[in-house]
């Protein structure tokens, strides 16, 4: 045997100190014991944390695990009973007899702090165990038997059990202990393992250590993405927890912020190719129809049905460029929800915020779960928790099946968000190209909406029609989108339903009806102020949210009106060709305010009717200019009734995709052959109103050309037209004009009438004036007053 120096070994930093007691608190436990000995209702309050093996001494821990038993059956735990219990069991004698009982009563005075005791006993107990461990694994560094992964294995399994392990748990705690250890452990490997074979190595291991089978770590997992739930909220700690009232947008209306989307369609239809589609208008930030962006996007293709060929000409086809796959666009082919892990990295690294999924099915190839099985589901449980943890949305393809419906197991249409279905339209005029996009389930906005497309299937684009039923405009339609219009024109600016009603010239209970359909449908938002304790309501704000540079976005270059300054105020040209003219005595000129904040002396939106017919006529037609408006108005027109100004504008078309532009010519001053123009001082010129009739043919205005009536709705002031070469358009009244075949009217001012629609329905009145924006009358009752305008066929002479 070779001695080697001293000098060359390495003294061990730790010695052993056998000298010394190990932590205790005898006297604690004899006061415990003798507490419970004297007040039989102690027991009660340690038995659920203070366990046997706790105390240091055997005859104790004898002693307490006799007055457990008792306890457990509803027995006494004096010291006659304890004395009884501890014979019978020839455990008596081993604890030193009923001496020792008797010396462990008479050393104890009450029962008063017996929680303070147990609670010290614990944590000696607790170091004992330190101790204990620190020795085990001293030995097993000595051990070469053993490999180091092994010994590391065993060395954390040890000290894990020890410092993890809340200090004196109940049964309860204990288990939830249990639950919360193999939950992270879980998690970490499923969200951190990207290789599937060394995953289910680790999956095995794990559930030997724990003595579990792998079908239970599978279904403790699915079972632990589903029941996630936060603490009990108070209402304040909800606001701070949502952070905003308002819900944030990627596409107004159609794609929230952090939210998972199912897009379910049938074989053929065009699903991926109207995915491609909806990622275009998000790269350039423009928009689909009626529903708006809110900023440039980045996207994350994981594409699993089509081939690298195939995905390459389809973008190339639908005009995506090297820029746009470069800068804004990442795509990964053959993933499936058993490479979670690189998801993760991806959303980490690339921060995108919409993910396209392509498909659910191809995603869950390697499932070992049927598709008709809840568990399915799971990888969409799974996005569900990093669309919010990593805010981004989630857009999953999935089929349908024969029924029209959601293919698989219902669990997948809940997982989601959001439903889309995307289907041929079924009508016996549509073509084999026309498509309908139903919302069929939203949490953000009102669902069982249905918007009709067309897919042209030589570029892959897909043209916006509009909502099915509206597609040619309807009672109201001009008044939404004058409003979209004049909110896209001055992004991130918040604006009142009386400054909305201000800028269109109708009346502010009519502006707010559409603003709420507006913001139902998720077009616009909207930021709420309920009242609080001690103050009034404030108004509700609408505004439509733009991120990034207004460079990014043309509408915030210039607005959409034309407006020049003269030295008698402001004067504006309408797109329309509809003019300004010279404001009359009766009315109230317009102020202006240059301010980007809200008008504090709007009043807060009273909740209107549902249904119109129950407001009265004047509150609906009537519109008041007193309030101001926030930003440089555009002058009321004084040939407005009330009414939306504005005509309906011809079909938008999706991005990537064709845009079909209408621009609508100013009308030329001195156009007399055009149609014959009113007087505007009130004298009636030359057929200055027309007499409107169904099937009837007029001139309007805005297109400078004839158009046919089709339906007339009173309540609106609008007429439902046939636009020769354009389609079918609500167009106000004071846009249609007199032509050649048009019907005239044979009204002059001091006339007496009966008015036939209304609220004043059957009222005689006299003509007063005749202008082009109505038929200004005075009641012959003078309690009645008349303070809108009527039109010629809304009037008979008595």
């Amino acid at each position: 045997m070779v001695a080697i120096p001293y000098t060359y070994t390495e003294e061990p930093s730790f010695k052993p100190d056998n000298d010394r007691l190990p932590p205790c608190d005898i006297e604690a436990e004899e006061a415990i014991l003798g507490g419970i000995l004297l007040d039989p209702g102690a027991i009660y309050r340690i038995k659920d944390r203070l366990k046997p093996e706790h105390f240091y001494i055997g005859a104790h821990r004898d002693i307490y695990q006799a007055c457990l038993r008792l306890c457990k059956k509803d027995k006494e735990t004096d010291l006659l009973s304890v004395t009884s219990w501890l014979s019978d069991h020839d455990i008596l004698a081993r604890i030193g007899g009923r001496n020792k009982l008797a010396s462990v009563v008479d050393r104890t005075v009450s029962a008063v702090n017996i929680d303070r005791l147990a609670e010290l006993i614990i944590k000696k107990a607790v170091r004992r165990d330190l101790i204990r461990v620190a020795s085990q694994i001293n030995d097993l560094g000595y051990n070469t038997e053993l490999e180091l992964p092994d010994i590391f294995s065993m060395v954390a399994d040890k000290t894990r059990s020890v410092i993890e392990l809340p200090i004196a748990p109940t049964k309860e705690e204990h288990e939830q202990w249990l639950h919360d250890r193999l939950l992270s452990e879980l998690t970490t490997i499923y969200t951190t393992c990207a290789q599937p074979s060394l995953r289910l190595l680790k999956l095995k291991k794990l559930a030997d250590d724990h003595r579990l089978s792998m079908g239970f770590l599978e279904q403790f997992y699915l079972k632990a993405l589903v029941a996630q739930c936060s603490n009990l909220l108070t209402y304040d700690e909800l606001r701070e927890l949502a952070g905003s009232t308002v819900r944030e947008w990627l596409i107004n209306g159609l794609i929230p912020k952090s939210t998972t989307i199912l897009l379910a369609s049938d074989g053929g239809v065009g699903k991926t190719k109207f995915a491609y589609a909806i990622g275009k208008i998000l790269i350039q930030g423009t928009q689909l129809g009626s529903f708006l962006t809110t900023g440039k996007r980045k996207i994350l293709y994981y594409q699993g049905d089509e081939s690298p060929g195939d995905m390459l000409q389809a973008l190339d086809s639908m005009g995506y460029s090297e820029s746009d796959i470069g800068d804004s666009v990442r795509v990964r082919f053959g993933w499936s929800a058993e490479n979670m892990p690189t998801l993760i990295q991806d959303l980490k690294e690339f921060q995108p915020e919409l993910v396209f999924i392509d498909s659910l099915s191809t995603a869950n190839r390697f499932s070992v779960y049927r598709e008709s099985e809840m568990e399915y589901s799971r990888p969409i449980l799974e996005m569900t928790g990093l669309a919010t943890q990593y805010k981004t949305t989630f857009v999953i393809i999935h089929h349908m099946n024969k029924g029209g419906e959601v293919r698989g197991t219902t669990a997948i249409r809940n997982a989601v968000s959001e439903v889309w279905t995307l289907s041929k339209d079924k009508k016996e005029t549509a073509t084999s190209y026309d498509r309908i996009l139903e919302i069929d389930k939203s949490r953000s906005r009102s669902s069982s909406k249905k918007y009709r497309m067309y897919f042209n299937p030589e570029d892959l684009s897909f043209t916006f029609l509009g909502e099915e039923g509206e597609e040619f405009g309807g009672p109201g339609q001009s008044a939404k989108d004058s409003t979209l219009e004049i909110l896209g024109s001055h992004r991130n600016i918040k604006f009142t339903s009386e400054e909305i009603a201000h800028r269109l010239g109708i009346s502010k209970d009519y502006a707010r009806r559409y603003l709420r359909e507006l913001s139902s449908d998720g077009l616009i938002s909207v930021e709420r102020h309920p009242a609080t304790k001690g103050e009034k309501a404030k108004p509700n704000h609408y505004f439509l949210a733009y991120e990034g540079s207004p460079k990014d976005h043309p509408s915030d270059q210039t607005p959409s009106d034309s407006v020049s300054v003269d030295s008698n105020g402001l004067q504006t040209t309408s797109k329309f060709g509809i003019k300004k003219e010279d404001q009359y005595e009766d009315q109230t000129p317009d102020q202006t305010q240059y301010s980007d904040t809200v008008n504090d002396t709007a009043f807060s939106d009273p909740q209107g009717g549902e249904n119109l017919e129950k407001i009265p006529s004047k509150e609906i037609l009537e519109a008041k200019v007193e309030s101001e408006d926030h930003l440089k108005l555009n002058g009321l027109s004084d040939n407005n009734s009330g009414s939306d100004p504005r005509t309906d504008p011809p079909p938008i078309l999706c991005e990537n995709i064709h845009i079909i532009q209408t621009a609508v010519e100013v009308l030329p001053a001195k156009d007399s052959n055009s149609f014959p123009h009113p007087d505007p001082k009130g004298g009636t010129g030359s057929d200055p109103l027309p007499l409107l009739q169904e099937k009837a043919t007029y001139w309007s205005a805005s297109f400078k050309r004839e158009v046919k009536v089709f339906q007339i709705f009173d309540e609106f002031s609008e007429a439902s037209c046939q636009v020769s070469g354009r389609g079918r358009f609500s167009l106000t009244f004071t846009d249609l004009q007199c032509c050649e075949q048009s019907p005239r009217s044979n009204f002059s001012v001091g006339d007496k009438v009966v008015i036939l629609v209304g609220k004043y329905k059957e009222t005689f009145a006299t003509i007063t004036t005749i202008r082009a924006d109505g038929i200004w009358l005075k009641c012959d009752d003078r309690k009645k007053s008349l303070t809108r305008a009527f039109f010629p066929h809304q009037l008979v002479k008595a």
